[in-house]
Order: C-alpha cells, then structure tokens, then sequence
C-alpha cells in the first residue's frame, strides 16, 4: 500500500476507534446510571413506598375494603419495577369480571430519572380515571406525596360510591 494511502487508512481506524470507545463509554455510564436509579428505586420503594401503602392499606382494612400490595420488577434488565396498591371498596355490589369497585395506584420506575404514578379508578361512571398523575424525580418521593397521591384517588372512588348508594 502506498505510504499516503496507508496513513489515510491509520487515520480513520485511529478516528474509528475514538468514537467507538467515546459511544462505549457512554453506554457503560448510561447503564451504570440505569442501575444506580433502578437501585435507589428500590430503596425508596422499600423504605418509603411500601410502609406509606401499608399504613393507608391498614386503615382501610379496618373500615372492611380489602387491600392488596403487590411488587413486580425485572430483576435482570432492571426496568419495569412497580409496586401497586389495589384497593376492592367494601360495600358496592361488583362483577366477578369488570373491576367496577377496585381502584389502583402504582408507583412504577420509568426511565433513567423519574418515578410515574399511575392510577385508574372504577369505570361506571363519567368520572372513572385511568392514567398517568405525575412523574417525579427519586428526591421528591416522600411519603407525604405518597400519601397524598393515593388520598386523591381515594377520594374520587369514595365521593363516586356515594353517589352509587
């Protein structure tokens, strides 16, 4: 090969090479990020979710609706982690296959950066909600927001099956 041929192909491969490694470094730093988040997501689940959902669960319970709190994640890809509140309203005649009485709150990792509530209340009326109510960065779950997001969707289920009754 021609000399000036041959230094054009070390510069390219050498050109090459940098952007591989430059795209190779920030896949690693996206993914350790990834795992960093999905990690503290589960702290905060555990630490802050969970005792928030039981405490409120607990109280309902002893007003005789039941109450089941359940997790799901994918422990090896580390993506969609959630962990649901199902509250079945005590009292209202129901179907054995349309969740008309039970209404659900999850607090799901998505993304790299943020945490999503999602909601859905009973479907027999108007008023029925299924869907996103914010997201949030890891800082600002508390279990004062916690607490207060499920007290929304608890007062829209409540206020409607008073309206049932």
């Amino acid at each position: 090969m021609k000399e000036e041929n041959g230094s054009q192909l070390q510069a390219l491969m050498q050109n090459f090479e940098q952007k591989l490694a430059k795209s190779r470094d920030a896949r690693d730093r996206q993914q350790t990020e990834a795992e960093a988040f999905y990690l503290e997501f589960k702290r905060v689940r555990t630490e802050i979710i969970r005792p928030a959902l039981e405490d409120i669960g607990n109280q309902l319970k002893a007003k005789g609706h039941a109450v089941e709190i359940s997790e799901v994640g994918d422990e090896r890809s580390k993506r969609d982690a959630k962990i649901t509140l199902r509250v079945t309203i005590g009292g209202v005649p129901s179907s054995a296959y349309v969740p008309e009485n039970t209404a659900l709150v999850s607090f799901c990792h998505t993304g790299h950066t943020t945490v999503s509530i999602q909601a859905s209340t009973p479907s027999q009326h108007k008023s029925d909600f299924a869907g996103s109510r914010g997201s949030y960065a890891l800082s600002e779950i508390t279990t004062d927001l916690v607490e207060r997001k499920i007290l929304e969707v608890l007062e829209e289920v409540f206020s409607q099956g008073a309206k049932r009754g």
